[in-house]
């Protein structure tokens, strides 16, 4: 049955704003790497892209995006439109006037698994937009479709209010519940890499530090030859 939910429980804007400028790499290390980030084939429409906001869902049926339009009406500022399109690459699911509708009601991104088109548009206008690929056909604009459901995209389990965080590495999200843990952990994880970051520009190799040189005994390697060091 397909359903379309209203209400949804979103995070705190200010807990969601705190994920702003955050590297999408830093959230999925700090949850432990475990299936918080989008699959490889999930990445921006093009360099530079980033976001923050919190997921609106939608079950698209591939090649058409009916329910999409739909769903954007229903976003509100601050949302990011997380669209299941099962991966179908045959056409595209938006371009760029339903990116230019979601820009004037200032939702902070969109997040497609299928294909999109018009990119060059959606940088010129500074769009967030990410995506499993590209096609110049259109979508139908005739089938069902569910909005503020649980969604699959890139691999990850999308719940409606979910944190979404995008960049050029691509996109993970955050669980609402787990949010506040999250971003503290990242904040304290910055400030670690921040000072390890020093220590690499002087010199210092990141094995030594990190102590791999215990985990490298353990394997079963044969070595030849006098150290280089």
């Amino acid at each position: 049955m397909h359903t379309v939910e209203h209400d949804v429980e979103r995070p705190d804007p200010e807990l969601v704003s705190a994920f702003e400028g955050v590297p999408s790499s830093i959230v999925s290390d700090v949850s432990g790497n475990a299936g918080v980030a989008m699959d490889a084939g999930i990445g921006p429409a093009y360099r530079g892209a980033e976001l923050a906001g919190t997921a609106l869902t939608v079950k698209a049926t591939p090649g058409d995006n009916l329910i999409i339009h739909r769903a954007i009406t229903m976003a509100e500022p601050g949302d990011v439109l997380v669209v299941d399109g099962d991966g179908y690459l045959g056409a595209a699911f938006v371009g760029e006037l339903m990116c230019g509708s979601c820009r004037a009601h200032d939702l902070a991104g969109l997040v497609v698994d299928g294909a999109v088109r018009d990119r060059a548009d959606v940088e010129a206008m500074g769009f967030p937009l990410y995506a499993r690929g590209t096609s110049p056909e259109g979508p139908e604009k005739r089938a069902p479709g569910s909005i503020n459901v649980p969604v699959s995209c890139g691999g990850v389990v999308v719940e409606p209010g979910d944190v979404v965080v995008g960049d050029d590495d691509g996109v993970s999200v955050v669980p609402a519940a787990d949010a506040e843990a999250v971003i503290e952990r990242a904040r304290e994880k910055l400030s670690a890499e921040a000072d390890l970051r020093e220590r690499v520009e002087a010199g210092e190799y990141l094995y030594d530090v990190g102590g791999f040189d215990e985990a490298f005994e353990g394997l079963d390697v044969a070595e030849s030859g006098e150290p280089s060091r």
